[in-house]
């Protein structure tokens, strides 16, 4: 028994979206930091950038499907206006937050191309080991209030805080190890 036509063409989009999706991303898989002319460049783990496009598609497809229900049933079908602002709100924060690739220069690190993340080395305070649940990396933390997350899922961690620890020497923070207490307290009863 042959299948419709119908069957074979919603198969033939599937296999093709899989397809461009793998196309995407392919260019990071099995990509390694690397040495730039002045620096470190450090990419997006390809796994971090599916779930990327996963959420974005999944954005765009809720917002595609929650219009042609509203546009089929009426304007008061209130899950399809549920869906639909679900579906305005994923897609520009999965954009706003979209992970670039960290590079590790003269001037300090910076994530992508954005200057206001960058943190220069005469900001640098210190750098923290952190662990949710079953994510792990580090946070460098600068002067002002500036921090840069550098997550597991997102990046090869431990890459990149062998080369900055190599780059330059800054206070660096294990959870075994706990970051030293800067209470006024603790400081008076020390004395």
């Amino acid at each position: 028994m042959q299948p419709f036509p119908e069957k074979l063409v919603e198969i033939g989009v599937a296999i093709a979206s899989v397809i461009g999706l793998l196309i995407l991303i392919a260019p990071t898989f099995g990509v390694k930091p690397k040495p730039t002319a002045d620096g470190w460049r450090f990419p997006v783990k390809p796994t971090c950038l599916l779930l990327y496009y996963l959420a974005l598609c999944g954005g765009m497809g809720a917002v595609a499907f929650s219009s042609s229900q509203l546009l089929a049933y009426g304007v008061s079908n209130r899950l399809a206006w549920a869906g639909f602002a679900f579906g305005f709100l994923l897609v520009p924060l999965v954009l706003a937050d979209w992970p670039e690739a960290l590079v590790l220069d003269p001037r300090g690190l910076v994530e992508g191309d954005c200057a206001s993340s960058r943190i220069l080395w005469q900001e640098l305070n210190h750098v923290r080991e952190y662990r949710i649940r079953c994510d792990h990396g580090f946070v460098i933390e600068g002067t002002g209030g500036k921090s840069l997350v550098v997550a597991d899922i997102a990046y090869d961690a431990a890459a990149v805080l062998h080369h900055l620890l190599q780059w330059r020497p800054v206070p660096y923070y294990s959870l075994r190890e706990g970051m030293p207490s800067i209470s006024i307290l603790s400081d008076h009863q020390s004395r």
